[in-house]
């Protein structure tokens, strides 16, 4: 999912995770909006100092801020699946509903930049909030479209980017499967032993990827 989070809606910036603790609910209580809460009963950012188990009641909570300006998701409790909670926080960060104008410095930063088939998605977002000047960076936009087109051609002759990125995945997914041991006191990285579930037995490199292609997909969190 973390490669899944669009950068912040509000100024651009990088998106990090927050966890922190809050008062737990109880009837007796009244209901609190944390949100628009006083800073004194908020939860703080990055507390992760460990509680009394004579203080009162508290559950851990997580959000998705930016760095840049601090705007941020509502806290979604943790409970006992922390993937899960990430998840929601992240569906609701990626739900973005005000995206600003573009500006002519993102429009410049994009030319400077040596552009391949992997920049489509931010030409398309810059075409999309440009509201004006249409006179002026039409052109720029042909220009970039282009390059974008042309850098595509070029790559698909030479080395094709889907059999690199497929292999970057497989990379990936075998990391998070190693595990760090010792043997005769010497630091060791072992993988596990893969099945091989398919695949032609003559074309070696086939049957491997296929094997790794069937194991359980990576923890994204």
């Amino acid at each position: 999912m973390t490669d899944e989070l669009f950068p912040c809606d509000h100024c651009g910036g990088k998106w990090a995770f927050g966890f922190s603790h809050r008062l737990l609910k109880r009837p007796s209580a009244p209901a609190r909006d944390y949100l628009t809460a006083e800073e004194s009963i908020a939860p703080e950012i990055n507390d992760l100092e460990a509680r009394s188990l004579f203080a009162i009641p508290q559950e851990k909570v997580c959000c998705i801020f930016c760095e840049e300006c601090g705007m941020q998701t509502p806290w979604i409790a943790i409970g006992d699946d922390r993937h899960a909670a990430l998840e929601k926080a992240g569906t609701i960060w990626n739900a973005r509903t005000r995206r600003p104008a573009a500006k002519e410095g993102d429009l410049l930063k994009l030319v400077r930049k040596e552009l391949s088939a992997l920049d489509a998605p931010f030409l398309i977002d810059l075409l999309a909030r440009t509201e004006g000047d249409w006179e002026k960076r039409g052109p720029i936009f042909a220009m970039l479209a282009r390059k974008i087109v042309d850098s595509k051609i070029t790559l698909s002759d030479f080395w094709p980017v889907d059999t690199v990125l497929n292999d970057a995945a497989r990379y990936r997914k075998l990391q998070q499967l190693a595990k760090r041991i010792y043997i005769d006191g010497i630091a060791s990285i072992q993988f596990p032993r893969i099945p091989a579930t398919g695949g032609d037995e003559g074309n070696f490199e086939n049957s491997v990827n296929l094997a790794v292609d069937d194991l359980p997909d990576r923890n994204r969190w």
